[in-house]
């Protein structure tokens, strides 16, 4: 299927009931029965039962590398900085402290600042496009677009993730390409209620030249450090997406279609321009200046941040794979990266498949 002719099916489709999610198990307690309820919701870890409701099945969190090893599942982790400040455009209640980390994406093209086709969003709103300046009645908080390539966690090793020293060592020992991105499509997940993503999924093309290959960078890097790095923690959501909006909620059926219509178009629009390479707001006296930058981000742009936080980015790592890479020693060393495949539920390595 075209890539470009998903986001509507995947919009109107996907998370349409909690029933199709969860299979539920109802379990009551009856009279002359060994065991108590007590020890029966003690077992299945859903208090529910001891109400004589219906139990879900106990979730299990994210596929972790060694998931005992993990004390405190914080929200740090490498990847892609997308914000942008559009405090130039009053009309969309943006903040006006968001930072332009790109200047190459206006992820407003998806969103729906003025609610014409949503009913409700959690209490964040728009992630993305400029934030929310707290005029709109939510959050107030700086754009936090980002996609995440590494989570650990956590810089603590004793709490199953990876200090910062070894991370710094670990991102100078890998090849770091420029990155540029191509949306592929927006997705409405299957989360209930939902949330909506963009997604930058591996666009396989001609055989043998990973290197023409949409958003090869992003499992390139990714690849890298699943190897380089065995922190308990270890763990990357939805390879590879852009969350913009949590707890979304349309007005009615027709306002969803309509919405996933807005989002193709403007996907297709992206699509036209090709692969992008991420690079910040270079005027200083532009709104959304990195006036402090991280590392070498304004001379040495295309790279990879480290994130304590999706709203605190605390380094930067600059690009050390330089183009061209159609040259057969470096499509060699693509190709020998992308030939592998982390699998989530084997937590295991496999070939990938591709046509390398």
């Amino acid at each position: 299927m075209d890539v470009d002719k998903r986001s509507l099916m995947l919009g109107a489709t996907a998370g349409l009931s909690l029933a199709a999610l969860y299979s539920y198990t109802t379990k009551r307690s009856k009279d002359g029965e060994s065991g108590s309820a007590d020890a029966e919701a003690s077992s299945n870890a859903n208090f529910e039962f001891a109400r004589g409701g219906a139990t879900v099945p106990l979730p299990s969190g994210a596929p972790r590398l060694r998931r005992e090893d993990m004390t405190i599942a914080g929200c740090a982790f490498l990847g892609l900085n997308l914000s942008r400040n559009h405090s130039e455009s009053p009309g969309l209640m943006s903040h006006p402290d968001s930072v332009s980390r790109q200047t190459q994406f206006d992820f407003n093209l998806i969103q729906d600042r003025d609610y014409t086709h949503f009913s409700q969003t959690d209490d964040s709103a728009w992630l993305c496009g400029g934030g929310e300046s707290g005029e709109s009645y939510k959050l107030k908080a700086r754009d936090s677009a980002h996609c995440e390539i590494f989570q650990m966690a956590t810089f603590n090793e004793a709490w199953g993730g990876c200090s910062r020293e070894t991370i710094r060592r670990v991102m100078s020992e890998i090849m770091i390409p420029h990155m540029a991105v191509l949306p592929s499509f927006v997705l409405r997940n299957g989360d209930t209620p939902s949330e909506l993503e963009l997604k930058f999924e591996l666009e396989p093309g001609v055989a043998g030249h990973p290197e023409k290959w949409a958003n090869w960078q992003l499992r390139f890097v990714h690849n890298q450090l699943f190897e380089k790095l065995q922190c308990g923690a270890r763990f990357c959501p939805g390879p590879h997406h852009m969350t913009f909006l949590r707890k979304a909620a349309w007005r009615d059926e027709k306002h969803m279609v309509k919405y996933f219509a807005e989002c193709d178009r403007a996907v297709r629009q992206w699509r036209e321009q090709g692969p992008m390479l991420l690079e910040p707001e270079q005027d200083p006296d532009a709104p959304g200046y990195p006036a402090e930058p991280l590392g070498q981000e304004l001379t040495h742009p295309h790279g990879v941040y480290l994130f304590r936080t999706r709203e605190e980015p605390v380094e930067y790592f600059s690009p050390n794979f330089h183009p061209p890479y159609d040259t057969p020693d470096k499509r060699k060393l693509i190709a020998k990266v992308l030939a592998r495949e982390w699998d989530e539920d084997s937590l295991s390595w496999k070939p990938s498949g591709l046509p390398l």
